[in-house]
């Protein structure tokens, strides 16, 4: 037997597995950050990141045809629910007489919950499919 024989299947088992790793260990270092007593920006972007990928990793596994018809999903929820909380964070800085936070850290936190709004709406669709 060849060493090289398994070649892509070890690429692909350690890409998963990477993504995997990746969330797992940034979940840990907000966790950490936490305890800490800091605000973890950076390890919560690369957390969502991280969960994104790896729930595309998942869905991707499947039919084609019954992977774009989950993404057409997640795709109208993430919108729905991203314009939600626009309207729900407008509301909340109209009682605001000057910002906190500076502007870095609003777009770092507010990519970070896309992705992982984007994550979790991949994982419901998913379930419901599985249901159907």
């Amino acid at each position: 037997m060849k060493w090289g024989a398994n070649g892509p299947l070890r690429s692909r088992l350690h890409m998963q597995s990477g993504y995997q790793l990746g969330t797992y260990l940034f979940l840990g270092l907000i966790i950490f950050d936490l305890l800490l007593g800091d605000v973890p920006r950076i390890s919560f972007a690369m957390y969502a990141l991280f969960f994104y990928f790896w729930q595309r990793e998942r869905v991707e596994k499947e039919d084609k045809a019954l992977a774009e018809k989950i993404k057409r999903k997640s795709d109208e929820w993430t919108i729905t629910l991203v314009i939600l909380l626009c309207f729900v964070g407008y509301a909340v800085s109209l009682g605001l007489q000057e910002p906190s936070i500076s502007l870095l850290e609003l777009s770092i936190y507010g990519f970070s919950t896309i992705f992982c709004i984007r994550a979790l709406t991949l994982i419901y669709a998913m379930h419901e499919e599985e249901l159907d």
